[in-house]
């Protein structure tokens, strides 16, 4: 393993160095670019989060109001006969169909959206799903 120092270069990648500093390089812009893209960075993360968090609400909230029936001595603890099996799989569906959303999304520096061509893995998995009756 070559030492790793930041003013040293190892001999066989001396061609790829360029000897010559870039007579237009700027220190300070460099940091101001690097904490833009920090700040970017952190901004697309919360909308992510709140965007999941979102998606997750229905399903969040069924689970608190089969938790609440169970804890006030509701007439049954088995969650398919209390909330059925067609509204099961629509919550199940739901998060099926966020995830696949959400691996075909991605967003841009300018903040657009933009969609991604999905995978024919992707495409097996939504057939699947749509021939079990889940989407």
């Amino acid at each position: 393993m070559a030492k790793h120092t930041p003013d040293y270069i190892a001999p066989q990648d001396l061609k790829y160095a360029s000897v010559d500093p870039d007579p237009n390089f700027d220190p300070l812009r460099n940091m101001a670019v690097i904490e833009k893209t920090i700040k970017d960075n952190e901004k697309l993360v919360k909308a992510r989060n709140k965007e999941a968090l979102e998606g997750a609400k229905e399903r969040i909230n069924a689970t608190a109001i089969y938790l609440r029936s169970i804890n006030q001595g509701g007439k049954t603890t088995d969650r398919e006969k209390f909330f059925g099996k067609k509204y099961l799989a629509y919550l199940r569906g739901k998060e099926i169909m966020e995830n696949i959303k959400q691996q075909m999304m991605l967003q841009g520096r300018d903040g657009k959206a933009f969609v991604v061509k999905p995978s024919e893995a992707t495409k097996a998995k939504i057939r699947n799903l749509a021939s079990k009756g889940i989407i």
